[in-house]
């Protein structure tokens, strides 16, 4: 039977045992992505060069098998401000907490460096199942006016044998996920350095260092060894009285990006980047106004791991 390219799902759970299946299940699990983009298999394979008394290729054996899924998630909060939205959970392998509720308020996800959890996930085509274990991943974000603004994620975990199996998945819940509104001045407020610049586009990336860790006797691991979140902000360029941000550039002196999303209490998510780096811009024109793109890192503090905050309100 013909399997539908457009019917897919994935089901994603944080492991209690890294690398052991978590089972996630449709009623609480369930993910509503877009961009689904499953890998079936990366490995490294291994030549047989035997030799032989005729011509011919000869076989070869895998080694380091792993897997890995990319899809987007769209940018809302939980509905109900103080409670944790359904996307918070997946930022968890890419280098978060488990989320800080202040009952009524917010959900807030910091950075941790250390005890970074793994996950299982679940991809599906039609009835055509993936799984892969004790995944860890990258995360990033993109605010562009007129669109939905999105979550990109990035898992490297390990493939679970048999490397596909048919399993129909009953009706997912997704009534976790509420409906976006779109970046744009109406429901988007975000500064740079404590000042409003007419902003096109911005984006950043966790920058993840995942490693594929294999030793004869340890179970194998997709290590998280590091991260470097990094991006890039497009603005029209503002009067030099008003803010000069080529100033930041040589001075290397650091200012605060501050992103608000929403404007209905449950709906609103709140990304803060108090020590934004500046690098050298590059100009463009877009209908006769000068544009600037500045790269964008974010640095920590001399107490770490501060160098983004994620708030869902």
């Amino acid at each position: 039977m013909t399997k539908a390219a457009e019917k897919t799902l994935i089901l994603f759970k944080i492991e209690a045992t890294e690398g052991t299946d978590a089972a996630p299940v449709e009623a609480t699990d369930a993910i509503l992505t877009r961009n689904f983009s499953p890998t079936f298999l990366d490995a490294e394979t291994k030549e047989r060069n035997l030799d032989q008394v005729y011509f011919g290729a000869r076989p070869s054996t895998l080694a380091k098998l792993s897997r890995r899924t990319q899809f987007e998630v769209e940018i809302a909060g939980s509905g109900t401000a103080g409670t944790i939205a359904p996307w918070q959970k997946l930022l968890r392998p890419c280098g978060f907490d488990a989320g800080t509720v202040t009952a009524g308020t917010k959900v807030t996800s910091a950075l941790i460096s250390s005890g970074i959890p793994s996950a299982t996930l679940h991809d599906y085509y039609d009835n055509l199942r993936l799984k892969q274990t004790g995944s860890r991943g990258a995360v990033g974000f993109t605010f562009e006016d007129d669109e939905i603004p999105f979550w990109s994620f990035d898992f490297l975990g390990h493939p679970v044998q048999p490397l596909a199996d048919e399993n129909t998945a009953s009706a997912a819940t997704l009534t976790a996920f509420k409906d976006p509104v779109v970046a744009s001045t109406e429901n988007t407020v975000i500064t740079l350095g404590a000042y409003s610049a007419p902003i096109r586009r911005v984006t950043m990336n966790s920058g993840s260092a995942l490693e594929f860790r294999s030793l004869i006797g340890p179970v194998d691991r997709v290590l998280y060894r590091n991260r470097a979140w990094a991006g890039e902000v497009v603005m029209e360029v503002p009067d030099l009285t008003a803010k000069d941000y080529f100033a930041n550039v040589l001075s290397r002196t650091t200012i605060a990006g501050v992103i608000t999303h929403g404007t209905v209490a449950g709906n609103i998510v709140a990304i803060t980047m108090p020590r934004l780096e500046l690098g050298s811009p590059t100009f463009s024109n877009e209908q006769g106004a000068l544009m600037a793109s500045f790269p964008l890192k974010a640095l920590p503090s001399t107490a770490g791991n501060d160098e983004i905050v994620i708030e869902a309100r």
